[in-house]
């Protein structure tokens, strides 16, 4: 509430219609000033549409700062012209950045049939029981044109009994068959090799991931929980049509 408070508060007395002229800041000295409030330096400080307010990322975290440094609050902005949430905008673009470096490769591919249409990166545990029922919808996206890249989240941690069951199915000779077979109760042969897994468990902390199942489309967007096909399908293309 108090959050909603401040931003409430300072939207209607500054938001302004489009963006604000960017003022000559030394995005590093304020930079500096955050990092002993915050523990680091922010990955970027960027103009926002309010006058002489700056957004500093953290990750997918945000922080809204005044150009000084010296106030500085947490919540999502709203431009009210819109209804466009800005801070889910700039955390889905980070997300993208984020997912499409090399912390994603290595991941298991259930590739659409024909024509792909649409990319879906899912973050899962073997030990969660919606990700298995997502798992059983897994044909039906792929019938539908979505290539689904599985990711490992051991919800646990690194080290836990999830995190060694996801290493035998990422170290199998047939990843997909030794992945389908563990979420249907089957546990994979013990095996050892170089794998991804502790790497996918960082990058879905990086990105956000609180739970499993957690879906990331190509755009970045995340989608939390389980969903049925045709339910993420229209998702899918829905947001692939506004862009377009």
């Amino acid at each position: 509430m108090y959050k909603k408070l401040i931003l409430s508060a300072l939207m209607s007395s500054t938001l302004i219609s489009g963006l604000a002229v960017a003022e000559s800041i030394d995005t590093k000295a304020l930079g500096e000033k955050l990092k002993p409030l915050f523990g680091d330096v922010p990955d970027a400080i960027t103009a926002t549409p309010i006058e002489g307010i700056y957004q500093a990322s953290f990750g997918m975290e945000l922080i809204y700062v005044s150009k000084d440094g010296r106030y500085f609050f947490s919540g999502d902005m709203i431009d009210g012209s819109t209804r466009t949430n800005l801070s889910e905008d700039a955390r889905t673009t980070a997300r993208k950045t984020e997912m499409t470096g090399n912390e994603a490769e290595g991941a298991i591919t259930f590739k659409a049939k024909g024509e792909e249409k649409h990319v879906l990166s899912v973050f899962t545990d073997v030990t969660c029981p919606y990700c298995t029922k997502l798992h059983k919808e897994v044909p039906k996206l792929n019938e539908a044109g979505v290539t689904v890249n599985y990711l490992a989240y051991p919800r646990a941690g690194v080290g836990s009994g999830g995190y060694k069951q996801m290493v035998n199915i990422w170290c199998a000779e047939d990843k997909q068959d030794s992945l389908t077979k563990a979420k249907d109760g089957e546990a994979a042969d013990v095996k050892s090799c170089d794998n991804p897994v502790a790497n996918h468990f960082a990058l879905g902390k990086k990105v956000g991931v609180s739970g499993t199942p957690a879906l990331v489309t190509a755009s970045g967007a995340l989608i939390p929980g389980y969903r049925p096909a045709a339910e993420l399908v229209k998702m899918l293309d829905s947001a692939k049509a506004a862009v377009n």
